[in-house]
Formats: C-alpha cells, structure tokens, sequence
C-alpha cells in the first residue's frame, strides 16, 4: 500500500494531531540524523509511516505530508505489518479528513490566476485561523520552489 495525505498545520496543530499518533504507532523516530524534526518515521511493526511536518517560514506555510510505504519498489517485498500499518495510516487519515478543512483552492498560473479546486490538501484549525487573520499577507504554498499557493476557498 503506497498512499499520501497533504496538510497545512501550526505547531500547534502538530501537537494535538501527534496526540492521535501516539495512540496509533509503535515507535516514532527522528529521520533526520541531526536532530531535525521535521522528518520523523512513525513505526508499526516493522512497516513505517513516513511524517514531514509543515515548514513554517516568515508569513509561509509549506505542506506537509503523512505517507505509507509498505513496500520496496527494488526488492518488491512487503513488510510483515502491512495490514497492522495500513489501518494505522487510515486512522491518522480519517482523524485528518474528519477536523481539518478541505475546501482549499490554488491559483493556477497557467490559467490566468484561476482559483482550482483542490481536494487532496487539509487545513488544520489552527492554520486556518492563522490564514483567515491575515488572507494577504499569510500564505498556504505547495513547496518553496512551487508556483502553487493556496486558498480558502468553495
């Protein structure tokens, strides 16, 4: 099972939300050597989670991403897990799509800066208030080199 959820969260938002996968995961680990904890693994059995937090920067949010990997695309072997880890990511997913907002749209540069329906990206409570307080100067943007911003929106 290969599958992705992308969100906007505060630290906030990070905290309550990690709340839920303590309940959920085995073991969470930092992926980054470093120290960073941006990047963290969260274990199920021997399968994992894949967790990259949303990058906050001046009047920026950058998308975040929960994703499951449950096999190896070289050796084509799945983990023992998958099913214990499957419901483990449909869980955090559910718990996602049940308390963040979904009606985001994007402006779309090809288009003449038309505003498109997105349905695969979330907003956090806390990220939304923190976007409504400041719609033009507080930004929702796919990555730091993406021509994509984001909107609340339909």
């Amino acid at each position: 099972m290969d599958a992705e959820i992308r969100f906007f969260m505060t630290e906030e938002d990070e905290k309550e939300f990690f709340e839920v996968v303590n309940k959920n995961v085995d073991q969470i680990i930092n992926a980054d050597s470093k120290g960073d904890n941006t990047k963290q693994r969260l274990l199920v059995g021997d399968c994992e989670l894949l967790y990259t937090a949303t990058l906050a920067e001046a009047n920026t949010l950058y998308t975040g991403v929960l994703e499951i990997r449950t096999t190896n695309i070289n050796i084509a072997i799945a983990c023992k897990d998958e099913m214990r880890a499957g419901k483990a990511y449909k869980k955090l997913r559910n718990w996602i799509k049940k308390n963040y907002w979904s009606r985001l749209a994007y402006i779309n540069k090809t288009k003449k800066d038309q505003l498109m329906p997105t349905r695969i990206h979330w907003l956090a409570p806390q990220a939304k208030k923190w976007k409504e307080a400041d719609p033009e100067n507080h930004l929702l943007k796919l990555s730091k080199t993406s021509w994509m911003v984001f909107d609340i929106g339909f």
